[in-house]
């Protein structure tokens, strides 16, 4: 029996309002709703699937969490990728069509990311796909790994600006600071390169960069300061 109208709420366990969210989010119902419900159901399905890209648009102007942003020159933050890299740019489109071919909405995307430690909201996402909004390259990989996809698929790489880190290892001044360093620790400069790059690649899981010598060169300091960084286990 439907409740008179008295005894109904607008809390979340509210049959209507769980319908309304159902059908902003993409996943209508007119389960447990009366007649007159299910009308205006219809009648906002018609103009809620705009909601989702206003609010991209606002989020990606905003910042939702207020949190101190990670530095863009810090080398740390640039080898972990927690910053974003022109030369690495996600592809929306392809991760839209990855998104739904894996039966995944907006939300659930987001919300898998977030339980993997990413802060994520679905509007972040809506603007990923809308090419709107460009993601950190640690932040890409964790896109890859909830669609069970290689990271290379979800790219848009810039060739105007990417190179690998075999063309960046080649710098005079990069080849000069390794050069320097194994003289210091008597360690061969090829077994603290490889050591380094591959360190690199593991850590961005990924080989292009637009990154600058002077920013790899940054990261190589903080390298030789390592304890045993020459000798790893």
């Amino acid at each position: 029996m439907t409740k008179p109208d008295h005894e109904k709420t607008s809390s979340a366990t509210d049959p209507f309002v769980e319908a309304l969210l159902d059908t902003v989010a993409g996943h209508p119902t007119s389960d447990d709703l009366t007649d007159d419900e299910r009308d205006l159901i219809a009648a906002i399905a018609q103009w809620a699937p705009g909601l989702p890209e206003a609010l991209a648009e606002l989020d990606a102007d905003t910042n939702e969490t207020g949190a101190a942003p990670v530095r863009v020159d810090d080398p740390i933050a640039q080898m972990l990728g927690l910053v974003e890299d022109p030369g690495v740019v996600i592809n929306g489109r392809q991760v839209a069509a990855l998104r739904k071919s894996a039966g995944l909405t907006v939300g659930d995307l987001a919300q898998r990311l977030k339980q993997r430690g990413w802060d994520v909201t679905a509007n972040t996402v809506f603007s990923w796909e809308r090419d709107k909004l460009n993601a950190p390259p640690a932040t890409i990989n964790a896109v890859a790994e909830v669609l069970n996809v290689d990271t290379d698929s979800i790219l848009t790489t810039n060739p105007q600006r990417a190179q690998t880190l075999d063309v960046l290892f080649d710098d005079e001044m990069i080849a000069a600071f390794f050069d320097q360093w194994s003289r210091e620790r008597k360690v061969p400069v090829e077994r603290l390169a490889e050591h380094s790059k591959r360190l690199l690649a593991t850590a961005g899981k990924r080989n292009a960069t637009s990154a600058t010598p002077q920013t790899l060169l940054a990261i190589l300091q903080h390298f030789k300061n390592l304890p045993d960084f020459e000798h790893p286990a």
